[in-house]
């Protein structure tokens, strides 16, 4: 599967056949563990390539963190957290192609921007190339002082020549060095590098920092549009992929962690009280999970591959209801605040928050955290009227 649902490393996956499915006793069984993005995206490419496919899962539902649920006394589903992808995203395109739901994303080339209650707009010349394309979008930014501008368009400079390997050994502010200020610390570079690594400029490393900006913005001229899904992730992410594997013969096994060892013919994989016997054996676990999953002997052929310690970091997400729809574009990035992104859902009576590297925000209950999300708000829009209905702030799992 693709080490990222960001970058484009589907190349394998569109290159494979389109699998006339063979008879079952001639198909080589492979059991996926983890049926979160990266485990699903696994599970139809391997059936598409001609494997017989058992994907496991240890929640009740598959998709991970990006699901849905229903609110205690709300009888609609919400997502956990807003989750959205760009036009970089090919893997999780290519997913949802082969799934049948490209039609449910809404894909916006203009991206609303605001910082206190300056407006602002990121928007592309198409005609122009990367990253000319996104010059006079740029130069649009809310808030930002003619230093901040020619700062930052240098620093995009840098971004556009650079080339890899790039350091993975400093932060991506100590690469910037002096091409930044205290505005596009706290607004340009915080938003987009929290949205899409959860840590800031001076926590994340340089190497993913500019993979997300060579890959993510100036890939190609569409690289950096927003997709946005018109229906709940349970629909993208649980039901489609569900139905999928079932009508390609393969099996979802789901409310059970997987646990594998060496059997004398393969993989035995047991969940629960069923157990099976695989050729292949894919983990779409993190190495915590990897870990707990492997059988001791397994664990010691694998050597140090396990060995990684990922640091958590929170996201905060949360649903207020209003009486009346509100007026507020389809999706808005904040510029220096504790929220990155604002979606309007339900025909404006909904709103659904995101707020990244957000470790302040876990000693508040559930209600408080979306209080704290509609205050927030009102800095932006001091009109805004108070919510009827406060979801629970849902992402308590650290990612």
């Amino acid at each position: 599967p693709p080490r990222s649902t960001l970058f484009p490393y589907t190349t394998l996956f569109r290159s494979a056949p389109a699998a006339d499915l063979a008879p079952v006793s001639t198909l080589r069984h492979t059991v996926v563990l983890g049926g979160g993005v990266a485990g699903l995206t696994a599970a139809v490419a391997l059936t598409r390539a001609g494997r017989l496919v058992t994907l496991i899962e240890r929640r009740a539902e598959l998709g991970g963190k990006a699901g849905s649920y229903r609110p205690p006394g709300i009888f609609q589903w919400v997502d956990h957290c807003p989750h959205v992808l760009l036009g970089a995203c090919t893997s999780q395109r290519w997913l949802y192609e082969q799934l049948g739901v490209g039609d449910l994303i809404s894909w916006h080339d203009r991206l609303p921007l605001r910082a206190g209650d300056e407006a602002g707009e990121l928007l592309a010349q198409p005609s122009l190339p990367p990253p000319f394309n996104l010059a006079q979008g740029l130069l649009g930014l809310p808030g930002l002082t003619p230093r901040d501008l020619a700062t930052l368009a240098a620093a995009m400079t840098k971004i556009s020549v650079a080339r890899p390997p790039w350091p993975d050994d400093q932060t991506f502010a100590a690469w910037l060095g002096p091409l930044t200020t205290p505005t596009l610390d706290r607004g340009f570079w915080s938003l987009l590098l929290r949205s899409v690594l959860n840590a800031s400029a001076d926590e994340a490393s340089a190497r993913y920092g500019l993979l997300f900006f060579r890959h993510g913005l100036l890939h190609h001229r569409d690289a950096w549009h927003l997709g946005v899904p018109r229906c709940p992730l349970r629909t993208l992410h649980h039901v489609a992929p569900r139905a999928w594997l079932a009508r390609h013969g393969g099996q979802v096994v789901l409310g059970q962690a997987g646990s594998v060892a060496l059997g004398p013919s393969g993989f035995v994989v047991r969940a629960g009280a069923e157990e099976f016997v695989a050729d292949e054996v894919v983990l779409a676990l993190t190495p915590t999970q990897a870990r707990r999953a492997l059988d001791p002997a397994l664990t010691a052929r694998v050597g140090g591959a396990l060995d990684v310690d990922l640091e958590a970091g929170s996201i905060v997400g949360a649903h207020l209801w209003f009486a009346e729809p509100v007026d507020l574009p389809p999706v808005t990035g904040l510029f220096d605040a504790e929220l990155d992104w604002v979606f309007r859902h339900d025909g404006g009576r909904r709103l659904a928050v995101v707020a990244s590297t957000a470790d302040a925000w876990q000693g508040l209950s559930p209600a408080g955290q979306a209080e704290r999300a509609w205050r927030t708000l009102r800095q932006h829009w001091p009109r805004l009227p108070a919510p009827v209905e406060i979801g629970r702030a849902s992402c308590r799992e650290r990612v």
